[in-house]
Parts: structure tokens; sequence; C-alpha cells
């Protein structure tokens, strides 16, 4: 049984934390820091989709970091698909064959420190708004190049999630030449601009992608020929992006970005050539704790919006009994 850990009140901890959790399709990256972002702990771990494991993962992190739990202000959660996060549910992940999954009512039964949930993606944003490149920037676009391709906007200091808490699917984003191909435009599938520049569609060439940009750098033909064809997809999309919002930076993360720096300038120009509004274009420096700290982020928020209209409570975990059954 793990012990009861409550004989410590929060008021008497003197320093409060919160838990971010990126749960991916491959892993599930969890990070614990203080209010000012200082991690103390992270930790990686298998994914999961069972609500269970992952308050064991929580919890055992949480004694690594040499907490307790009544330290733990709030816990925010990134999950890959389109989620509710004013209701808490996942509308749709198909990593994890959730479908209006009450995610946020399940994990409540393991803590009585707030939860959150967002898409992984506009988490990675409010991480890059918290601690990364776009610290202090009011209006600014995160573009995510990973597996899929996603995006999260910041509007005016506020994140724009859309009616139906889609905005910022770029995926789906269609130019003159892919109009024969619009039928393949179906919600939960890769979107005909993600079959053009995502990581899977890169390595649908047969090299990984880090090595497809080395051997571009190298001047190998074909890659030159592939990558071009990348550079150009890419900044016709951010191009418009930019045209549509006029945001001051366009912040690019996932695992491809990480070798994109000797195509970046190309970018940058390509777009300049496509819109006459100006940008700043820049690489996440975040790697992949973006989205951990992003979630958590996100629950700071949360819980600092609250603390606005209503009195704050004592923050407590609920008496692991029970949890665990004797």
């Amino acid at each position: 049984m793990i012990p009861n850990t409550r004989a410590t009140k929060r008021q008497e901890c003197g320093k409060n934390y919160g838990v971010g959790v990126d749960i991916g399709g491959t892993k599930i990256l969890i990070c614990i820091a203080d209010t000012h972002g200082d991690i103390v702990y992270r930790q990686k771990v298998e994914t999961t989709s069972d609500y269970y494991k992952i308050y064991e993962y929580i919890y055992q992190s949480i004694k690594n970091a040499s907490l307790t739990l009544e330290q733990i202000e709030s816990i925010g959660f990134g999950v890959p698909g389109v989620t509710d996060s004013v209701m808490g549910t996942v509308i749709d992940a198909p990593a994890f064959k959730w479908k209006n999954e009450p995610f946020k009512e399940k994990m409540e039964q393991y803590f009585d420190c707030p939860v959150y949930v967002n898409n992984d993606v506009n988490c990675a944003a409010h991480g890059e708004r918290w601690l990364g490149s776009a610290k202090n920037i009011e209006d600014f676009v995160f573009i995510a190049i990973g597996t899929g391709v996603g995006s999260a906007i910041f509007s005016n200091g506020a994140m724009v999630q859309g009616d139906q808490f889609m905005a910022g699917e770029i995926g789906y984003l269609l130019g003159d030449s892919d109009i024969p191909q619009i039928e393949n435009n179906i919600f939960g599938e890769f979107g005909v601009f993600e079959k053009k520049t995502s990581g899977t569609a890169l390595a649908s060439h047969g090299v990984d992608p880090k090595v497809l940009f080395e051997n571009f750098s190298a001047g190998e033909a074909n890659a030159v020929s592939i990558v071009n064809r990348f550079i150009t997809d890419l900044s016709i999309a951010i191009a418009n992006v930019v045209s549509l919002l006029n945001p001051r930076k366009v912040i690019i993360g996932g695992g491809v970005s990480n070798s994109m720096s000797q195509v970046l300038g190309l970018i940058q120009g390509k777009v300049a050539q496509f819109t006459p509004i100006p940008v700043t274009i820049e690489l996440s420096a975040m790697n992949e704790e973006s989205g951990a700290l992003g979630a958590l982020a996100y629950a700071f928020e949360q819980v600092r919006a609250k603390e606005k209209t209503e009195p704050r409570d004592l923050v407590r975990m609920k008496p692991l009994k029970q949890v665990f059954p004797s």
C-alpha cells in the first residue's frame, strides 16, 4: 500500500507546485515544477490510457520529487486529440480510441486538487508563452510538426479554440492542386496538408526526416527535391495564417522541427514573398518538455482565473485508502 502523506498541510509547505502530463501515442512525459517554471522532477514513461496507471505514474513522480501531495496545487494534462477544455471532455483522440471521453471527471476520481485537460498542441503553445519563445507576446501561432501537423493560436493574449474546439487544425488546409484529393479530408484522419508536411509524410520517402534534411544540406538531389517541396508547402500555409491572423511570431515545434534549422531561413524568405505582412518565424527551443510544461501552465492559469471569482480552498489529495483499498 502507498503510504498516506496527508499529515503536512499545504500552508506549511511554503511552496506550491504543479504537475504537467503530456500523454502521447508512445510515451507520457511528466514534469513537476513550481509556479515560476523551475522543474524539480521529470519522468518519461510508457504510454497508457488506463486512468489508474496514469495516477500511479503521477503519484510516484511526486514521491520521487520528495514532495508531499498537499504541495500539488493543480494537475494539467495534454492529450493528442480534439478536447473540450471547458467540460474536460476528449471529443476525439484516435490514438486511444477515445470519443466523448469524460477525461477530467475520471481523473478527478483520484485527486482533490484541480484537474484540467487540453489538446496537446494547445498545451505546447501555453508552454511557449510561459517559458519559451512567446513569453510576453500577445499574438502568435505555434505549429507542431511531428507524426501529424497541428497548430495553436494566441490572439490578443487569449487562446483561440473555436466553436467546437477545433481552431488550428491546419492539417486540413488545401491548395488548388489538392482539390482532386478533397475526399481525403476526413475528420479524425490525416488531412491533405498533413500528408505533405508531417514527419510521417517525410518518412514515407524511405528516409528518416533527420537524415532527409542532412542529405538536403549535402545537396543530394532526391532530398533537395523533397525538402524544397516541403519548404514551399509549409511556407504557403504559414503565409496564409499570417495574412489571416497577423501574429508577431510563428513558432515551429514538434519532432521534425529539431532538424529544420538549416531550412528556417529559406522558409522565412518564402513567407516574405507570399505575404507583405511581417512576421518572425522561429523554431521552438523547449524541445519535448513544451507539452508537459504547457499543460502545467494551462492548469496554473485556470486556477488563477478561478481564484479571481471565488475564495481559494485548501487543495488536498483524496484519502489514499479510497484509491488503494486494504
